[in-house]
């Protein structure tokens, strides 16, 4: 109990900090659906990620996926997996936005991301001054991230963005260059804190005389994992230097289930929701933007990702049922552990349906790539037939705990009725 409650003083100590250095920084509220549109380089503010968009675009503390080239790209140093990105997004009047990513882990350097974002605004009427018609036009918006983030110590990561942006109206044309810059302290396991300088370097674009600048944003995000990364929520304080104001951002997401998410969010422009589920490592996200303060249509808001590789904790029975009196007399756990830390002890713990610890195995350093489960009690008597869950989890040299998903192994003696000895021999 006292445990708990010097971490609830500390965590409660941290939020009135971060709130007294918010107020320093920032001293000013942003006024309702003020947004940044009309701004240079307002297309890059819109968000990548169905998920972050469901989450009210408060993603700068967790930056947990392969759009942290976007939001923040220190985020990228504690992927886990390698992942692809696609996200579609329909806008009013025609127009769309569209966002392809990719992050790539290179083991005990770093994680490369790339990002791609274009803003289709499609054909529009030409009008002279006169109000007469003439051709039609078109005007578009292109967005190249480049980026890499790496562990400075296993607490503190920091990374950058190369940008490449393009705008084409009217026929012409103009490109500028810039970089964004991150950091993430992770202090325990349940909290993040990230600070994201959007364009440090500024891309200044220009179409005809006047050359147009983007303005530098100044985001800080506190971001929180907690009952085993089920609950996640993230709260980003962001300023944009060339104006007096202030705009907060509140997202949270929520796992009932294994592989199902519930999202919701606001920021100073709409009120997001959403939701996403993974089948085999695919993702689908799905989030729905309700605008603040404007008549302006529902935003729909798509995204489908596929991991793969990287860092992958990973058990598989074989066979998923077996009986310690019948034929297949054990189940052979093979075990696919990759960390990104070299790991100081592991343990394999097998549960009954009553949660019930019944058999562990453990060890220090790094598992081996098998454990033979006999499935009995004291090396002697078979346990009873049922469905027993198997976790693997280990400690790495940072200090980090991690665990596998869940599998089951069932033990199945008791022949089902209608089935002779004779079909269960074959």
């Amino acid at each position: 109990m006292r445990t708990r409650r010097l971490l609830k003083q500390s965590v409660f100590q941290l939020g009135m900090a971060g709130l007294l250095i918010a107020a320093a920084f920032f001293p000013a509220p942003a006024k309702a659906g003020e947004g940044d549109a009309g701004q240079p380089g307002a297309f890059l503010t819109y968000g990548a990620g169905a998920r972050a968009m469901a989450m009210g675009r408060a993603f700068t503390g967790l930056a947990d996926d392969a759009t942290a080239v976007y939001w923040n790209p220190a985020g990228l140093s504690a992927l886990t997996q390698n992942q692809v990105i696609v996200q579609y997004v329909s806008l009013v009047d025609g127009n769309n936005y569209q966002y392809l990513g990719y992050n790539h882990i290179l083991p005990y350097i770093g994680t490369l991301g790339v990002g791609l974002i274009f803003l289709n605004q499609g054909e529009a009427e030409g009008r002279s001054s006169y109000n007469e018609v003439l051709e039609s036009f078109t005007h578009n918006q292109l967005g190249v991230m480049l980026g890499f983030g790496s562990d400075i110590t296993p607490q503190l990561a920091a990374g950058g963005t190369l940008k490449i942006v393009s705008q084409t109206l009217m026929n012409i044309s103009g490109t500028g260059f810039g970089l964004d810059a991150g950091l993430m302290y992770h202090p325990w396991p349940f909290l993040n804190t990230g600070l994201t300088f959007r364009n440090l370097l500024a891309p200044a674009i220009q179409l005809k005389e006047e050359k147009e600048q983007y303005p530098m944003n100044l985001v800080l995000g506190v971001g929180v994992k907690v009952f085993e990364d089920k609950v996640k929520a993230d709260l980003d304080v962001a300023k944009n230097l060339e104006q007096d104001v202030v705009k907060l951002c509140l997202g949270l997401e929520v796992s009932p289930i294994p592989r199902l998410f519930l999202r919701a969010g606001i920021d100073d422009t709409e009120i997001g929701m959403g939701a996403g589920y993974q089948y085999q490592g695919f993702q689908l996200d799905y989030a729905l933007g309700f605008p603040i303060f404007q008549t302006v249509e529902i935003m729909h808001k798509v995204a489908l990702s596929y991991y793969f590789g990287g860092f992958i904790m990973d058990v598989k029975a074989e066979p998923e049922i077996f009986s310690p009196v019948g034929i297949n007399k054990v189940s052979v756990l093979k075990i696919n552990c990759q960390t990104k830390f070299p790991l100081r002890i592991w343990s394999l713990e097998i549960r009954n349906e009553a949660k019930t610890l019944v058999k562990k195995y453990s060890g220090e350093g790094s598992p081996p790539d098998h454990v033979v489960w006999d499935g009995l009690l004291d090396n002697t008597n078979p346990m009873p037939d049922g469905r027993y869950q198997v976790t693997l989890a280990v400690v790495d040299a940072s200090g980090g705990t991690k665990k596998s998903a869940d599998i089951f192994v069932n033990i199945q003696s008791i022949l089902p009725l209608g089935v002779s000895p004779v079909e269960m021999l074959e």
